[in-house]
Parts: C-alpha cells; sequence; structure tokens
C-alpha cells in the first residue's frame, strides 16, 4: 500500500479544485460562523459515531444534549457520556489541530481515552476476544496482532504525503 496510489490524476485534479472552492469559502467566513459550523460538525459527527457504537440518541437530542447538557427521556447515563466524550475528543483535536500531524499509536491510544472516559471500557489496545453481532467478521484476536496492525497502519498514513491519500486512509 505504501507505494500505491489511491486517486488518479483526473481524481486529484477534482479533489483540488474543491479543496480550493473550501478554503476560498473557509477564508470568507467569520470567527462566529467558522465557530458555529464547527459546533454542527462536532454534532453530527458525534452523534453518527455514537450511533456506530448502538446508541439510540436522535440527531435532535444530541444537538440538545451537546448545546444544552439536556439529557433525553428513556436513554442510559452511558448514553449521555459516550456524546459528551466524543465531543469533548472532537473539540481537542480541533483546538490542537497539529496533534494528529503526526500519527502515533500513543496518540491514538490518548484520544481513544477521551472517547471511553467513564463508560468502563479498558484503555488501550485489548486483551480479549470481541465480536460483532450481526456480522461472521471476526476482529484480530489479540493484543499482538492489533499493535502491529495499528502500528503498520500509523506508518502507512504517516508515509503518504498527498493530503488526500493521507486523509483517505485514516
Amino acid at each position: 500500500m505504501p507505494h500505491v496510489n489511491l486517486f488518479n490524476n483526473e481524481e486529484l485534479e477534482k479533489l483540488d479544485k474543491a479543496q480550493t472552492v473550501f478554503r476560498k469559502h473557509l477564508s470568507e467566513m467569520s470567527d462566529l460562523e467558522y465557530r458555529k459550523e464547527m459546533e454542527r460538525l462536532g454534532i453530527d459527527l458525534s452523534w453518527k459515531s455514537s450511533q456506530i457504537e448502538g446508541n439510540t440518541y436522535s440527531l435532535l437530542e444530541t444537538e440538545r444534549l451537546l448545546k444544552e447538557k439536556q439529557t433525553a427521556s428513556g436513554k442510559t447515563k452511558e448514553e449521555a457520556v459516550m456524546l459528551l466524550n466524543h465531543k469533548d475528543a472532537l473539540d481537542f483535536i480541533i483546538d490542537v489541530p497539529d496533534y494528529l500531524k503526526d500519527l502515533t499509536v500513543a496518540r491514538i491510544e490518548e484520544i481513544h481515552a477521551l472517547l471511553i472516559k467513564e463508560l468502563g471500557v479498558e484503555r488501550n489496545i485489548r486483551h480479549r476476544r470481541v465480536g460483532i453481532t450481526g456480522t461472521n467478521y471476526t476482529p484480530l484476536d489479540n493484543e499482538f496482532q492489533i499493535r502491529e496492525a495499528l502500528e503498520d497502519t500509523v506508518t502507512l498514513i504517516n508515509g503518504k504525503t498527498n493530503i488526500f491519500e493521507n486523509i483517505a486512509v485514516r
């Protein structure tokens, strides 16, 4: 994978043009507009990421929780904590933009620690087998394989100089 180009020249040209338009729009935004956009992005990402993990908050309930700290009735405390943790992790990444510029396993583990705070989940690389309900997929089953795969992925990501390829393999 290190020597494989993920995008052809036509695709890269299209991505470069889209990035130019994005940067132009970004430069025209006020600080308040930028903050509101980041807040909206944070709500959407927190909701979708938590939904993947089985969280049952709706998008509207998520927005209410993240903006007003109002929990939804009929939901567990863990669901609210999960969403608030996602927001904290995203806020950290936005506030320290260079933190993930050079990706490391330790930095991934630190972001993971923000995501699992107060959820009773073990920190760092897991030491036991897991399964994914409703699928036949079997994840790597021991910490040594997981660490090796994670280190290989970090090396691959850090080796991609094209920003679009770098993001795509993340």
